[in-house]
């Protein structure tokens, strides 16, 4: 398990606000244990690595990283059915790796199976193109996260968090400043959702390092905004109130009835915007939220399902306020998951969490209680460079594919600005 595959064994370690006892949850028990065993292979003791490992993966079965540690430490301990079975396992789950690469794996490399194993990965990493280019975007430095649409007048809204502005593509491909940077102390704009009923386009916006102006005395900061989706005039600013917590509301979601809400990936809560409030309120707050990212409500609008980046999908119960996990079938990998859509009865999400990138269709049950399956609708696309946000329209998502995100330093700068691409969104027929 070399330690310069540190990405690759922290897949999904998202170190959020949690109940404060690993013995109350087994995905922080799990990472505990992760920890201890990455301390054991420190010290080459293959005995305890091993014992660690297994404990870790035995509390989060489908985690990347702990999956590919089991391996690790039973192709050293000499266990090579456990190594394989562990591989066989990474691999069924989508996940890649060069197994051929690793030290690790010395004992297995020569026996039939390896090679086997090392085919199924090397799959897993080859690109699902079922997407077509919807339009891009001049300006390469925008760091582009959250796109809306509005059906009324048939305009996208894509927003730069870099430069705390938010555009508008019109139907004949024009590209207009609808909210210019830092207006009406618009913060990084991340998830944003159109009402075209109500001609009001809500904006989950955050302070981040990687925005223009940023002070580490707004550290935390986060709200919502609505703007005025024909004139992009300021309609309400709802900012969480200092409460002693780092936020981020990353997302945001409106229902027909016009109540909109907001996670929040560095507490454990959602928020809610009532229609015709002038405050957002927490309307609940879970142990289950670790790291909190996009949201769909079912049809009848009485259950949202939400992606947890470390935990998988949950469903909240928006009338009792309860929110409860998400069972899934075997080989259904749901873990790190930014964008979710509703699509019939099936959601889709936006899989940045988790090596290579990818965009998948989930089968729920009747009832919507289950995942019954997992259908792979793009991976490892060449243009891809952290996919992030995207809406439904007319049978379609259209999603940014590269956001950029790893080019944008925390203090600020740009790395290799001249190689920034221009922002693409893609068209994925569903």
């Amino acid at each position: 398990m070399p330690l310069s595959r540190a990405a690759l064994l922290s897949l999904l370690i998202v170190w959020a606000a949690a109940p404060a006892s690993a013995q109350d949850d087994p995905i922080l028990a799990s990472r505990a244990a992760y920890q201890e065993a990455v301390r054991a292979y420190e010290a080459h003791d293959v005995p305890a690595f091993l014992a660690h490992a297994r404990e870790a993966e035995r509390l989060r079965p489908d985690h990347g990283g702990v999956i590919y540690a089991l391996a690790s430490a039973c192709a050293l301990s000499g266990d090579t059915a456990g190594a394989f079975a562990a591989l066989r396992k990474f691999a069924a789950l989508g996940y890649t790796a060069d197994v051929a690469a690793d030290s690790d794996f010395t004992r297995l490399k020569k026996l039939p199976a390896f090679t086997a194993v090392r085919r199924s990965l090397a799959r897993n990493a080859e690109p699902v193109l079922r997407s077509r280019r919807a339009f891009t975007l001049p300006e390469r430095d925008l760091l582009t996260e959250g796109i809306a649409w509005d059906s009324v007048t048939r305009t996208f809204f894509v927003g730069s968090v870099h430069h705390r502005k938010i555009l508008r593509i019109e139907p004949s491909g024009r590209v207009s400043v609808l909210v210019p940077p830092g207006r009406d102390g618009l913060l990084a704009p991340l998830g944003m959702r159109a009402d075209p009923t109500r001609r009001l386009l809500w904006v989950a916006a955050s302070a981040v390092p990687q925005m223009e102006g940023y002070d580490t005395a707004d550290a935390g900061r986060s709200g919502v905004f609505a703007f005025d989706l024909g004139t992009g005039e300021l309609r309400g600013r709802y900012l969480i109130s200092p409460d002693g917590q780092a936020h981020a509301l990353g997302d945001v979601i409106v229902s027909r009835a016009g109540d909109v809400y907001a996670t929040d990936s560095r507490a454990p809560a959602i928020y809610r915007i009532s229609r015709g409030a002038d405050s957002i309120e927490r309307f609940l707050t879970s142990p289950l939220l670790l790291s909190a990212q996009g949201m769909a409500l079912d049809g009848n609008e009485r259950t949202m399902y939400v992606a947890d980046y470390s935990r998988g999908l949950l469903r909240v119960d928006l009338a009792a306020r309860v929110v409860r996990p998400v069972p899934r079938d075997d080989g259904v990998l749901a873990l790190g998951i930014d964008g979710l859509y509703r699509a019939g009865n099936d959601l889709v999400g936006v899989q940045n969490g988790v090596e290579p990138h990818r965009v998948v269709r989930l089968h729920l049950e009747r009832g919507g209680d289950r995942i019954t399956g997992v259908e792979l609708l793009e991976r490892a696309r060449p243009d891809y460079a952290e996919p992030t946000l995207g809406v439904v329209v007319g049978g379609a998502l259209y999603y940014v594919a590269n956001s950029q995100w790893e080019r944008f330093k925390d203090d600020g700068t740009v790395d290799a600005p001249d190689r920034l691409r221009r922002p693409l969104v893609l068209r994925l027929p569903l």
